[in-house]
């Protein structure tokens, strides 16, 4: 397994933290800053990150998000971000049991089952990266989660291929034959290049396209007219670093 290098370069980053309301004791999340360096990794390598078919794992219809969370942890394990969740030398199984432990977080910070509900949000997701990545580094590593809201600018896709920087859009599928707009969708993103070509992980294949403004806001216009538009709402990016305690600096 690689060993994920490290970045010198020292700045703040943002986690997302739950607390209570003091006065209803209801939950609150807010950001903490952390000081810290940015690990890197050669922005080739991301062209290994999977496309897993959610309808390959359980109650699909809205496991999107865990699946294209499972699509980047498996990628930081196999660059040595992380260890191994499991110890599973089936693949499937392997794969399996990391969404399964995914979806548990999921529901600890919801406080409800996915099952129960119509999807996640950006702050469950957030935080359940954090957590897995922070566990399975043994301390060592936390993820900045930031969010950018469609028309999403090139530079901004393109500063996310930089070192173990990953993430995901928001889409809403647009049906090939009624025109009809499904639900909301997160798609993993894979490769930007300088001439705006998107490369997206979809229901276990690989989208590729340009994002193109219209009327009614941005969209994802496929190359392989057998894939559906996209219509983009916004994009959550994480950047994995290293805190550096008061000590170290």
């Amino acid at each position: 397994m690689a060993v994920a290098a490290k970045s010198t370069t020292e700045r703040d980053f943002q986690i997302v933290e739950r607390g209570e309301d003091n006065k209803n004791g209801h939950p609150q999340f807010y950001y903490r800053t952390l000081r810290g360096t940015e690990r890197s990794n050669n922005s080739l390598n991301r062209l290994s990150i999977l496309s897993e078919n959610q309808w390959n794992y359980p109650e699909p219809e809205n496991g999107c998000g865990p699946t294209a969370m499972l699509n980047i942890l498996v990628w930081y394990e196999k660059y040595g971000l992380i260890k191994p969740f499991n110890q599973h030398a089936d693949n499937e199984r392997y794969k399996r049991k990391l969404f399964v432990e995914i979806d548990r977080r999921i529901a600890a910070i919801k406080g409800i089952d996915r099952s129960q509900v119509a999807g996640i949000s950006n702050v469950d997701i957030a935080m359940t990266m954090d957590s897995l990545v922070q566990e399975n580094s043994n301390g060592a590593i936390r993820i900045h989660t930031e969010t950018f809201n469609a028309p999403i600018k090139l530079q901004d896709l393109l500063n996310s291929m930089q070192n173990f920087r990953s993430g995901y859009l928001t889409v809403t599928p647009k049906d090939h034959d009624t025109g009809q707009m499904g639900i909301k969708h997160a798609v993993t993103l894979i490769r930007v290049d300088r001439a705006g070509y998107v490369t997206l992980a979809n229901w276990g294949q690989l989208y590729r396209g340009l994002l193109k403004q219209r009327p009614d806001g941005q969209w994802f216009i496929p190359q392989d007219p057998t894939h559906m538009e996209l219509k983009v709402h916004e994009m959550t990016r994480f950047i994995p670093f290293r805190p550096i305690a008061a000590e170290d600096r």
